[in-house]
């Protein structure tokens, strides 16, 4: 199925239907992974399209681990600490803001004796 080419050389274009029978996944799952970027797709018009070409290598990929948990949060940490640099923050500010963050959302979450 993701393998084949329209007439004339163009890639194969699917609907949501059809992507969410592939990946084995419900339809709704399918239309909100478009949404958050999550999957490789655009609109016309009202609908959502899937180039079969990038549903393929967006599951290869996923089968490869580029999407795991330490990767993503490698990747936030080290946006995290360009931004700091940026505005004038060393490594040991950053943790130290990060516990102070902890610190304050736990005071909050904690009920109060009173």
């Amino acid at each position: 199925m993701v393998e084949r080419k329209e007439p004339g050389g163009l890639a194969e274009l699917l609907d949501v239907e059809q992507v969410a029978a592939y990946l084995k996944l419900h339809r709704v799952t399918v239309l909100n992974f478009a949404r958050q970027g999550k999957l490789p797709g655009f609109k016309v018009g009202r609908e959502w399209r899937f180039l079969a070409d990038d549903i393929k290598a967006w599951t290869e990929k996923r089968k490869r681990g580029q999407d795991s948990f330490a990767q993503r949060f490698d990747a936030l940490w080290e946006r995290l600490r360009q931004r700091a640099e940026t505005a004038g923050y060393g490594a040991e500010d950053v943790a130290r803001l990060i516990r102070e963050v902890r610190q304050a959302q736990g005071a909050k979450r904690a009920p109060s004796d009173a």
